[in-house]
């Protein structure tokens, strides 16, 4: 009879065991995974002044860039030049009728985060924040 009881805590003592590891591997709850990302801002500097494109109109925009990476600021400082340089890049081909577009700013935000993610060969800035965007 003893042999029985032993065998039977055994068997319950293994299911037991794989039940609780079925749980954590499959059945946790997915909370982490489906939680939403944190942000962080990073000031580019100055504002960005440049010719308007076929015309003798200024530009002037400043930039706040929008990362998931807590630690960009170790980046941006490096790279800086480089992003500025981006960033001008993208602005001075701009035309009267584009910066007078409604939807400019929005388009903008996806083709900068894009071409800084590209140059500063990183993958976490997700917008851009314009605190300034005049043309005069």
């Amino acid at each position: 009879m003893n042999k029985k009881v032993l065998i039977a805590v055994v068997l319950v003592l293994v299911l037991a065991i794989a039940g609780g590891a079925a749980y954590f591997l499959f059945l946790k709850p997915a909370s982490d995974k489906n939680a939403e990302p944190t942000y962080y801002t990073y000031d580019l500097g100055d504002s960005f002044v440049t010719n308007v494109k076929d015309s003798s109109k200024l530009f002037k925009a400043t930039i706040v860039i929008v990362s998931t990476d807590a630690k960009f600021q170790t980046t941006l400082d490096a790279k800086k030049n480089i992003a500025r340089d981006t960033v001008l890049f993208l602005l001075r081909d701009l035309t009267e009728e584009d910066i007078d577009s409604r939807t400019i700013q929005d388009s903008l935000r996806t083709q900068i985060a894009d071409a800084l993610n590209k140059s500063l060969d990183v993958n976490s800035i997700t917008s851009v924040y314009f605190s300034d965007f005049v043309m005069q």
